[in-house]
This record gives structure tokens, C-alpha cells and sequence, in this order.
């Protein structure tokens, strides 16, 4: 049995009934380091490289290696020593009878650079490499990663170089220095930060809101690549009942995924108009990549006189003979464009091509 800390990694190892200790695990800024196995009380230290895989395992006063040298999809070149250590590429367990990395959602096949079951989501038009359902982070496995659940910076005005830098949130740690704020979404769907704090999302018309549970002010996230999708219902604002799915972004988008109302766009379109979107002519006639049959575009404003950082929300599958009918309503939506009805030129330099 496995014993989980409030962001979801493992604490503790136990036998079936709970009873026996059979290891613990100690982390630092969200990696392991070290482990005592029970109950002799050996300590082992870990040392990782920059992807968070095991490279090195040693006892306590340093000695007696371990190593592991990887390919990129993390599969075993050699290992040198005879560590009972099962986290081992990216930090992820490895099955020791099927070889598979248990990576939470789905099992990756680091012989295969593949996962064995498919993602729901499937990717977007707009980055192909998303499109392969069993694909492993873009297939970019030397610098990207695929941790547990959600992952988005909190955004700031004012850098102060303490609590704001770099336009993202910080908070202190319990030694006094500053990390970056990061939402992620926990093993129970729940979104919290490093510190514990729960949040509640909401999304408009300028992006993906952040609140933490009690307070009446909200920040607005950027999303982290290389971080897992997350699935959410909002539960309150104009697009309430919608449920988002957020994944990788492209280019300079600040956030991007699939959406789905259990009703028909006849009835999402007035939560859409109220949540700061209008219907998009330029994007229904002039954008190549979203496509026109079967769709509708709409936009927010984005900033006074560039139209940058735009909201882009497309309705999906609406057949042709009943279009406001269609049951449920499903779309795309992405933000941190250019609104090509305020700019064309920069809405396709930058956005499409």
C-alpha cells in the first residue's frame, strides 16, 4: 500500500493491511532524496538528474553506488549495483514484472517511448506532435516531462523580487527562500499549491482565473508545457456547467484545451456571449487551421488597439441540418493570441504561421 502527502507523492510503503513499514521516503522542493527501509533503518540518498530520473543511489556515508544510465524514452542502457530502488525514469515506479512506468493516468512502455493506453484528449490542430494519443510528451523526452496533473503559474503586475518576479507568484518556504507559485491538481481532482492552499478555477473571456478557496480575489494562470491535462466543471461565473480539459500550448498561447456543455450551442451561446466572447468573422473565413464546416469562432477582445491576448472559443461538430441542436456542445478554446479582427497581419504571423 501506498501512504501520499498532500501533492500526491509517496511517503510510505506498507504491507496489504497497513501494519508493516516496508519503506519511507523523504523529498526536497518536490523530489525525492532519500529512503530508510523498515525496519532496519538503512538509509539510501538519491541523486537525480535534471528530467527527476534515479541516476544515482547511494548509502549513507556516500558509498556504495548505485547507477542507471537511460535512453531518452527511459529505458535501461545498464545499471551498475544492486539497489532494490523501483523509481526510476523521471522519478516514476517501475513495474518490476511488466518493465511499465506508472505515470498515475496511464503506464508508459520506456522500451517503446509509448504509453499503453490511449489519451482521452488526443492533442490539437494546431501542435501535430499532440496529435498521437499515445505519444510521450511530444516525443521531446530529453527536456520535457509528464508529472501528475495540472500545472499553472500564478501571474502578478508588480515585480518586487520577492513575492512577484518575472510576472509569476512566489512564496516563501518553510527555510525562508522563494519558489515559484505553481496550481496543480492533486490524486483527489482537488487544485492546490506547494504550501496546501486549495483553489476553485473559473474561465472567461481573458483566460483561466484562480482563487483560493475563501478569498474574493483571483490570479490568472499561465500554463507550465510539459505538465499532464486536467479536467474541471466550473461551478460558477457565466460559463457555468461548462467542463474544460487543459493541455499543452503552441506557440505564445497562455493556456489551451477542449471544452464540453451538456447542452445544445443554442443554449451555450448566451453564457458564451456573457463570458466576454463575440462571434468571429475573421476566424470563420480567414483562419485555415481550425477549419469551417461543422464550426463557429468567437473572440474576446483582447488589448486595446493590438487585440493581443485574445480568447479564442470555436464550437465543434454542429451538423447542418439541425446546427443549434446538436447535443452536447463541444469546442476548443485557447488564449494569449492576437484577435485577427483587430490585426490579421500579427494574428497570422505570430498565431498560425
Amino acid at each position: 500500500m501506498y501512504w501520499t502527502g498532500l501533492g500526491g507523492e509517496y511517503l510510505t510503503e506498507t504491507d496489504l493491511t497497513g501494519s508493516t513499514i516496508n519503506e519511507e521516503y523523504v523529498y526536497f522542493n518536490g523530489g525525492r532524496i532519500a529512503r530508510v527501509d523498515r525496519p532496519s533503518g538503512t538509509v539510501h540518498y538519491y541523486f537525480s538528474d535534471m528530467l527527476g530520473s534515479a541516476s544515482t543511489i547511494t548509502d549513507a556515508s556516500g558509498g556504495s553506488p548505485t547507477r542507471y544510465y537511460y535512453y531518452p524514452y527511459g529505458g535501461l542502457v545498464t545499471s551498475i549495483g544492486s539497489d532494490s530502488n523501483h523509481y526510476k525514469f523521471t522519478g516514476k515506479e517501475r513495474d518490476s514484472e511488466s518493465g511499465l512506468d506508472n505515470f498515475g493516468a496511464r503506464y508508459d512502455a520506456s522500451s517503446l517511448g509509448r504509453f499503453m493506453t490511449p489519451d482521452p484528449l488526443g492533442g490539437h490542430q494546431e501542435d501535430p506532435q499532440t496529435l498521437n494519443k499515445y505519444a510521450y510528451v511530444r516525443n521531446n523526452p530529453v527536456t520535457l516531462t509528464d508529472p501528475t496533473g495540472l500545472d499553472f503559474n500564478l501571474n502578478c503586475d508588480k515585480n518586487n523580487g520577492t513575492t512577484c518576479q518575472g510576472g509569476h507568484q512566489y512564496y516563501k518556504d518553510k527555510d525562508g527562500n522563494y519558489q515559484e507559485t505553481v496550481v496543480k491538481s492533486d490524486k483527489a481532482g482537488n487544485l492546490t499549491d506547494q504550501s496546501g492552499n486549495k483553489y476553485h478555477a473559473e474561465v472567461d473571456g481573458k483566460g483561466v482565473h484562480f482563487s483560493q478557496d475563501g478569498s474574493k480575489t483571483s490570479s490568472m494562470g499561465t500554463w507550465v508545457n510539459g505538465s499532464n491535462e486536467t479536467k474541471f466543471t466550473q461551478s460558477s461565473g457565466a460559463l457555468a456547467g461548462f467542463s474544460f480539459d487543459f493541455h499543452q500550448t503552441s506557440k505564445e498561447q497562455t493556456a489551451n484545451g477542449t471544452f464540453s456543455y451538456p447542452g445544445a450551442p443554442r443554449d451555450a451561446y448566451d453564457a458564451i456571449l456573457n463570458a466576454g466572447f463575440s462571434a468571429s468573422m475573421a476566424d470563420d473565413f480567414f483562419n485555415p487551421l481550425h477549419g469551417y464546416i461543422g464550426s463557429y469562432h468567437y473572440r474576446s477582445d483582447g488589448d486595446p488597439g493590438t487585440g493581443k491576448n485574445s480568447g479564442h472559443l470555436i464550437i465543434r461538430g454542429v451538423t447542418i441540418l439541425h446546427p443549434w441542436d446538436t447535443v452536447p456542445t463541444n469546442g476548443e478554446l485557447h488564449f494569449g493570441e492576437t484577435n485577427p479582427n483587430v490585426n490579421r497581419i500579427e494574428h497570422f504571423r505570430k498565431d498560425v504561421f
